[in-house]
């Protein structure tokens, strides 16, 4: 063959004329270069000429046909030139007589091809080469990768064979006329024999090339790579001893050991052995006061003094607040109404965010850097389409003669009905302001202006979105025989996602309308591996702008998206459907997550209602039978005070915060009003209580019993408002916002309930007083009855306590078994601590009923690629230097551990679904690549031309001679980097330049927002620069949080090889940075509020040590078993969790503080007597003003619709009241019998106890119930008729 002949029509490809004589001499300058740019691949004759089998003419339309190849293959050279090769030597070769065979020729014209000469042209070649050569040639081009698709570049050239691409496969379809590019068939045939075959002698990929060229990269030749592949790392093996669980065996030796010894110690202290049958009982520790004062030490001096101080000073004020009740509550109302106006500055944000982000964290500042650099994440408008009314079907792949099974949603008639949805939802407009907003306004066009279609991921858009492309077919000649239809598309299309010729009889394109491909692992789902086709689901993703900074075009999208919602609630309840439909837009989490908390906010009123009704009845008295006794003394109005002064407290703290402008969140909302009553109501309890079981001294004024009573109660309240107030303060501390907010609110509510406890409350209770001396009515004043008999009724649950749970709690037989109950099950909690799970799985924050949840289930379920990763390199990185610019490159002449080899290497990783350990499903794209290709004379696209001294760049769709090339073969043969100057010049061109069928290399689609140029006077540099790869597929928390951890490895490690700093971001990892610390968050935040309580115990209990050890020991327990209770009960550690583990520090300080200074006071004989004592003292208080109170509230939320108030709310509020109630008031006690400190200088009235009888020397004196009838501290207990006398 020789020269030109002819033109085919259809394709616009010329034909080689039919040559049978030796091969002629070319002269031409032209042929000439273009053999140089071939890098000398044509056999040469004689010592100055150049004898070839091909003319300029061809030579020219060679060059054309190969630059699609060129631009995918060229970035490794040895490569394209062994590609070329194949070409070059049948074209030019003066032995191509050898290896070729012509078919069909003929010298006449016909409606398919023009004659242009009157010779014979050839339009069908047979083509012979060796398996030797065929083979080497794939294996130097199986690992090229494309930069902009993330893909290997043969799965754009090999048809529809790319699915299962070899070396035969490969050639013969890139000379089949089917592709598009061969200018006539050339049927191929592979031979073993060198002799009757082409056999060019291949360059390996890992070599330099003999015409000088480098090696080709790691990345695009793994034998090039330095060292081994990567291998992925070895999970850590389980902890086993013999065979059990680490964690386990030593919580079961500890337990073990705990027992044995407990045990044997319990029987050493309570009995002596003495001869046999002679077991004689030993009294327990008599804990003898001291003589005098003159013993006391001057630690416990100063504890005396410390404890004086604080009675004295709150009788003082409690006698004020008692005679001057209404100049007390007409301050606290304007205190409270001051603060309280501050709630017409509160604002509630509900971003997720605000919420979980610290502005300064890691996270938070790498997003804003991405979204001021390169904009916000697009926002996604998504629907999942499963149809299980649909057999699988199958259909022959006429590569070779395979059955191809296709999925269900695979049908014609469903992609029809998911078609005719598509475009209704492309249809749908909405009114925002005078504007009508429709998908086009607001959709991502990345070839605008150019192509103003919006960008549709949709498995439709093979077909260009058009029902009647779905129903094309081609038949046979006479149309008897069906050809190809959707399903030869569908085969050619998930293989090559870009092909703009399917290769089939139907030649129709694959790309969008929007100009780009749509890969099948975005737009399908439900499959195995890479089987595409048997895919169960249909994904459709609508990317929609986001906009940094701009409210106005963010509402315009927020405003089609909720019609579009609404669209789609409706149709899911259209009848005659064959799909099943999920769907979500980008605000549907925050709506459906507004829409729950406006759906619970009747169950939290009435949890509330139902807390206040019980409150306000515990606290009253019922002991007289009468309906006007009644009346009298059931303090309603007092129960409703206390109640209504703990919601007082609350508005305070937000009032005075929103005062400071700090914005409230849903969990502040919710959450800080149950903390406040819980711990406020305890508080009124204690004191009302109290008050009702003192008598009357002789000679004493209501007033003054009242500051006497309120000096006797409040160092307890006061110690243990301070401990939380402190420690949630402390909680401040934490870096995540809300955290940190609601402590400081917490903390701040605390303390203002306090304060209105000692002030308006007591001067209510004043007033209560007396208005039941004046035997009138509870809350209708102005009614009164004649005088009858003061009442004494104790109360069922104090007498319950008292006489029945105080004695049986500490028994001997129960307090050991108690102890080992406890101690094993915070021992079981210890050995699960590690196992409880860290995250949010986020379909507990949509209601049980929400079309969400169908959607993360598709999601889950069907998915096949993760989010999107960028690896932003910050500005600072010279890409201008060859040197840097190698740091970050992939492609020849780059650096090994360049950026995009590193990621590369992570996304070729083995058995990453085995191991679960890697983040990367896909390689990087990369900008620069592309750049680097789009620069190389040879490909054509980069080309300019000179007007007047105006250089105006020429796309590859130009045809003139007035452009030339940007850099010249010479330049770049000499230099394969451009210039500085060149660099900048050129990279302005490339990025406004669209992939087209000459020229795909084209920047402006795949790349116009990831570089970030900077203007520095009249000239620009490179600034911030992002690579784009994929997150395999996340489901679960554990994998968000997998994924965020290693990416951040890859960036660290990568930073440590390029000049300027490199950090990845996801849209999902400003939300999921939390739980890289949420450990060490939740340890500085328990143990900062644990320190925080010991110490305030410790200075407010007089300086005791022992008792705040043994306080905070008790809540670090009750903390401990709440983590075993979380693992029982499927609860997540997250930030909800953690503010919930912070608010149970504060109550199981109301648990425990009060018990534990009600026994350090204690005047009792023995540790047993005296945690007794406390326990009947307070036991009742604290089981009815929190226990109780509680659970009538919790039972409520029971029934809540939201997933994470069940979960979160109910679940861990139920552990925190029943963990903190049987700790309190069983576990303490009890401890407090066996180590609880000794007793104290007794003072004032219990000066009596010191000389009580010496002669209860056994436990039978014990097992008496010490709060008899005769016991003087019945008249401070129980409020007995005994006065005192001092």
């Amino acid at each position: 063959m020789y020269d030109e002949c002819a033109t085919n029509t259809k394709n616009h490809k010329n034909l080689n004329c039919l040559y049978n004589k030796k091969a002629p001499q070319l002269t031409d300058k032209t042929g000439l270069d273009i053999l140089v740019k071939a890098k000398n691949l044509i056999i040469s004759s004689g010592a100055n000429a150049t004898y070839t089998c091909c003319s300029t003419n061809q030579l020219k339309t060679l060059q054309s046909n190969l630059q699609l190849p060129y631009q995918y293959l060229s970035r490794c050279p040895a490569c394209f030139s062994n590609f070329v090769a194949m070409y070059c030597e049948m074209t030019c070769s003066v032995n191509q007589s050898t290896f070729t065979d012509v078919v069909k020729s003929q010298n006449v014209s016909t409606p398919d091809i023009k004659m242009n000469k009157n010779e014979t042209y050839v339009f069908e070649l047979n083509y012979t080469m060796t398996n030797d050569y065929a083979y080497s040639m794939f294996r130097s081009c199986s690992n090229v990768s494309s930069p902009s698709t993330n893909t290997p570049a043969l799965k754009l050239l090999c048809g529809p064979y790319a699915h299962n691409c070899d070396a035969h496969k490969w050639i013969t379809y890139m000379n089949s006329v089917s592709n598009g590019l061969a200018p006539f068939q050339i049927d191929v045939t592979f031979s073993d024999n060198s002799s009757v075959g082409m056999n060019y002698q291949t360059g390996k990929c890992n070599e330099t090339q003999l015409n000088g060229d480098d090696a080709c990269s790691c990345n695009d030749c793994p034998s090039a790579c330095d060292g081994p592949p990567p291998t992925p790392p070895t999970p850590p093996k389980p902890w086993l001893i013999c065979g059990i669980d680490g964690y386990y065996f030593t919580m079961i030796c500890v337990f073990a050991g705990f027992c044995v010894l407990f045990c044997n110690n319990s029987f050493l202290y309570l009995y002596q052995i003495s001869p046999p049958h002679n077991i004689t009982p030993i009294p327990l520790s008599l804990d003898k006061p001291l003589a005098s004062d003159d013993e006391l030490g001057l630690v416990e001096k100063w504890g005396l003094f410390l404890e004086n101080c604080l009675q004295s000073a709150f009788r003082k004020w409690g006698k004020v607040c008692a005679t001057h009740p209404f100049v007390i509550l007409f301050a606290g109302i304007v205190i409270v109404g001051v603060c309280g106006y501050g709630l017409r500055y509160m604002t509630i944000t509900t971003d997720p965010v605000e919420l979980w982000s610290a502005p300064t964290s890691q996270a938070r500042l790498r997003k804003d850097y991405y979204d001021q650099h390169f904009g916000p994440f697009y926002r996604l408008v998504r629907l999942v389409f499963t149809s299980f009314y649909y057999p699988y079907t199958s259909s022959t792949d006429k590569s070779d003669q395979q059955n191809i099974t296709f999925g269900p949603i695979l049908d014609k008639a469903i992609l029809h009905e998911i078609l005719s949805l598509q475009l209704e939802i492309e249809k749908i407009v909405t009114k925002h302001g005078n504007e009508t907003i429709g998908l086009n306004d607001i959709c991502l066009k990345p070839l605008a202006p150019f192509n103003n279609n919006c960008t549709v991921l949709s498995v439709l858009n093979y077909f260009q979105n058009d029902h009647r492309t779905i129903d094309m077919t081609a038949m046979t000649d006479g149309g008897f025989f069906l050809q190809d239809d959707y399903h030869d598309h569908l085969m050619a299309c998930t293989s090559g996602a870009a092909s703009i010729d399917d290769a089939t009889k139907l030649h129709l394109s694959c790309l969008g309308t929007f100009g780009g491909p749509v890969f099948p692992w975005v737009a399908l789902g439900g499959y195995n591996g890479t089987k595409y086709l048997e895919a169960t689901a249909a994904v459709i993703t609508f990317p929609v702008v986001n906009y940094y900074n701009d409210s106005k075009k963010l509402d315009r999208a927020l405003a089609w998206e909720k019609e579009f919602l609404s669209f789609m609630k409706q149709y899911v309840l259209r009848n005659g459907t064959n799909l099943t439909v999920a769907f979500s837009a980008e605000r549907s989490i925050e709506d459906e997550i507004n829409r729950e908390s406006g759906a619970d906010v009747m169950t939290i009123i009435a949890s509330y209602l139902i807390m206040f009704a019980y409150v306000a009845i515990a606290l009253g008295r019922f002991g007289s039978c009468g309906f006007a006794g009644t009346m009298v003394d059931c303090q309603l109005a007092v129960g409703l005070s206390g109640v209504l002064i703990v919601l007082c407290s609350v508005v305070m703290s937000l009032g005075i915060f929103s005062y400071a402008g700090v914005p409230l969140t849903l969990i502040i909302v919710e959450v800080i009003p149950f903390l406040a009553l819980a711990v406020g109501v305890d508080n009124i309890f204690i004191l009302v209580q109290h008050y009702q079981r003192d008598s009357w001294r002789p000679h004493e004024t209501p007033e003054n019993r009242l500051g006497r009573v309120l000096g006797e109660v409040a160092p307890s309240m006061f110690m243990s408002s301070i401990s939380e107030t402190v420690a949630f303060f402390l909680g401040g501390l934490s870096t995540m916002p809300a955290v940190r907010t609601f402590s400081m609110m917490a903390g701040l509510a605390i303390f203002c309930d306090f304060l209105l406890q000692i002030t308006c409350f007591v001067a209510i209770l004043a007033l209560d007083s007396k208005r039941q001396n004046a035997n009138r009515f509870d809350c209708v004043c102005c009614i009164k009855v004649q005088d009858k008999e003061p009442t004494e009724n104790d109360g069922i649950l104090y007498r319950l306590v008292k006489n029945y749970c105080a004695p049986g709690i500490l028994s001997r037989c129960f307090r050991p078994i108690a102890v080992c109950l406890f101690v094993g099950f915070a021992c079981f909690s210890g050995a699960v601590l590690h196992k409880v799970e860290i995250g949010l799985d986020q379909s507990l924050s949509m209601p049980e009923d929400s079309y969400v949840l169908n959607y993360f289930d598709g999601i889950n379920n069907y998915l096949s690629v993760g989010a999107p990763v960028y690896f932003v390199v910050k500005e600072g990185q010279n890409y201008t230097n060859p040197d840097e610019a190698n740091q970050i490159c992939g492609g020849t002449g780059c650096n090994n551990n360049s950026l995009i080899e590193q990621i590369a290497r992570m996304s070729k990783m083995p058995n990453y679904a085995v191991q679960t350990l890697l983040p990367i499903a896909y390689p990087a794209s990369s900008w620069l690549d592309d750049y680097y290709d789009w620069l190389k004379p040879q490909s054509s696209c980069c080309r300019y031309s000179t007007t007047n001294a105006t250089e105006t760049f020429c796309n590859a769709t130009v045809v003139s001679d007035a452009c030339t090339p940007c850099r010249s073969a010479e330049e770049s043969a000499q230099s394969s980097r451009p210039s500085p100057e060149e660099f900048i010049k050129f990279l302005l061109w490339y990025l406004n330049d669209n992939p087209e069928m000459k020229c795909a290399k084209g920047g402006h689609a795949a790349y116009g927002s990831s570089v970030k140029m900077v203007s520095e006077g009249n000239t620009s540099q490179v600034g911030a620069t992002s690579f784009m790869a994929f997150h395999t597929v996340t489901k679960t928390s554990k994998d968000f949080i997998g994924c965020l951890r290693h990416a951040n490895e890859i960036a660290d490690q990568i930073s440590m090889n390029t000049t300027a700093e490199v950090f990845p971001y996801s849209i999902f990892y400003v939300f999921y940075e939390q739980y890289l610390t949420i450990v060490h968050d939740t340890i500085f935040n328990l143990g900062v509020s644990l320190a925080a309580i010991f110490l305030v115990v410790f200075l407010l209990l007089g300086f005791d040590l022992l008792s705040a050890i043994i306080v905070v020991g008790t809540i670090l327990m009750i903390l401990l078993d709440m983590f075993g209770a979380m693992y029982l009960w499927s609860i997540p550690l997250n930030a909800v969790s953690l503010v919930n583990l912070v608010m149970a520090v504060g109550i199981s300080v109301e648990f425990c503080a009060h018990v534990a200074r009600a026994f350090a006071m204690s005047q009792r004989r023995t540790r047993v007597a005296r945690a007794e004592e406390a326990l009947a003292e307070m036991g009742s208080s604290v089981l009815s003003g929190i226990t109780l109170t509680k659970f009538v509230g919790i039972a409520i939320l029971a029934f809540s619709k939201s997933q994470i108030f069940k979960v979160f709310y109910f679940r861990m509020y139920l552990c925190v009241v029943l963990l903190g109630a049987s700790h309190g008031l069983i576990f303490l006690p009890v401890l407090l019998s066996y180590i609880g400190p000794k007793r104290r200088r007794g003072q004032g009235k219990h000066q009596a106890l010191h000389d009580e009888s010496a002669k209860l020397h056994n436990d039978d004196a014990f097992s008496r119930n010490i709060m008899n009838e005769s016991d003087p501290l019945r008249t401070r207990v129980v409020g007995g008729n005994v006065p005192v006398n001092h």
